[in-house]
C-alpha cells in the first residue's frame, strides 16, 4: 500500500509540474507577442508529453529567423521566488534576444572583457561536472553522469569539445578521459567564486571536489543552484585571476628553462585554475577558446 501510495504522489506531483509549466508556456507565449512585436507563428514546445527540460517558446520574425527561448531554469527560478516572476521572465527573454556579440578580429587588442555572470558561472559549474563525472574510471558510473546530464538538460551548457566527450557513443580513448579528469581543477575556482569554500587550496593539492557541499547540491538540483547562484565581488575574482597567472608564469618559466617546477606549484593545477579564472573575469569568446598566454 505505501508503495501504491508514493507512486501516486509521484505521478500527482509530475502532473502538478507539467500543469505549471504549461500556464507558464501560455505566459511566456504572450510575453513574447507583447515585447517582440514583429513575432510570428508563437507557439510552445515540450511542454505536456515531451522532455519537460526542453520546454520553450518559438517564434519567427520579420526577416524568417527561427526564435528559441528555453523556459525550464526560467520556470524554476519562479518557483522558488514567485514574487519575481515578472522580472525572471524579462531577464530571460532578454538573454534570448540580447546574447554577447563577438568583436570583430581587427578590435581585439581593444577589446574590453566583461565578467561572466553568476547564471553563466553555475551553469558551466554544471558542464564540468557532467564532464568530470563522465571521465571516471569506472564505464558504469561514468553512465549515470550521461544519464543525470541527460535528465537535466545539461547539454545546453556544454561546449562543442564536451558535447562530443560526454555523449560519445564509444568510450573516450583514455587520453581524453585523462584530460578531461583534470577540468575537477576548474571547477575549484568557480566554486570558491560562488561561495563554496572561503579560500582556494595551494596549487599542489588536488582538489575532492566530490565532497564541496556546494557541488553536491547542484548535482541535486541544478535548476535551484543556477536560480540562487550568486557570485564574489569581481575585484575578488579578478585579483585571484592575476595570482593565478603569476603562478602560472612561473611555471611556464621553469618549463622553457628546463628547471624544476617551483616547490608549492603543480603545473596542471595551476594550469586549470588559472583557465577557468581567466574564462570567470571574461578572456576568451567561449570556454573552448580561453587564451592561456603568460
Amino acid at each position: 500500500m505505501n508503495l501504491l501510495r508514493r507512486w501516486w504522489d509521484r505521478q500527482n506531483e509530475r502532473d502538478a509540474f507539467k500543469k505549471g509549466m504549461a500556464a507558464f508556456s501560455r505566459h511566456c507565449a504572450d510575453v513574447v507577442k507583447h515585447h517582440v512585436p514583429d513575432a510570428t507563428s508563437v507557439r510552445t514546445r515540450a511542454i505536456w508529453y515531451g522532455d519537460q527540460t526542453r520546454s520553450r517558446v518559438v517564434w519567427t520574425d520579420a526577416s524568417g529567423r527561427k526564435w528559441q527561448w528555453p523556459l525550464y531554469f526560467a520556470f524554476n527560478a519562479c518557483l522558488r521566488k514567485p514574487a519575481e516572476r515578472d522580472a525572471i521572465v524579462l531577464r530571460s527573454l532578454q538573454a534570448v534576444l540580447n546574447p554577447p556579440q563577438p568583436q570583430d578580429e581587427d578590435d581585439a587588442e581593444e577589446e574590453l572583457w566583461v565578467p561572466r555572470t553568476a547564471e553563466q558561472v553555475a551553469q558551466r559549474l554544471l558542464a564540468l561536472i557532467a564532464v568530470v563525472w563522465r571521465a571516471n574510471a569506472s564505464e558504469e558510473i561514468a553512465q549515470q553522469g550521461i544519464a543525470w546530464a541527460r535528465e537535466h538538460g545539461i547539454d545546453a551548457f556544454l561546449s562543442p569539445q564536451e558535447l562530443r566527450f560526454v555523449f560519445n557513443a564509444q568510450r573516450p580513448p583514455q587520453q581524453d578521459l585523462v584530460n578531461f579528469g583534470w577540468r575537477a581543477e576548474a571547477m575549484l575556482p568557480m566554486a570558491w567564486a560562488l561561495g563554496a569554500i572561503p579560500t582556494l587550496p595551494p596549487s599542489h593539492r588536488r582538489a575532492d571536489i566530490w565532497k564541496i557541499p556546494l557541488v553536491q547540491q547542484a548535482r541535486q538540483s541544478p535548476a535551484d543552484f543556477i536560480a540562487s547562484a550568486s557570485l564574489r565581488p569581481d575585484g575578488e575574482v579578478s585579483d585571484e585571476e592575476h595570482r593565478l597567472l603569476d603562478e602560472h608564469w612561473h611555471v611556464r618559466d621553469a618549463q622553457l628553462r628546463r628547471q624544476p617546477i617551483p616547490s608549492g606549484l603543480d603545473a596542471g593545477i595551476v594550469l586549470e585554475r588559472r583557465y577557468a579564472l581567466s574564462w570567470m573575469v571574461g578572456y576568451g569568446k567561449n570556454w573552448d577558446e580561453v587564451p592561456t598566454d603568460t
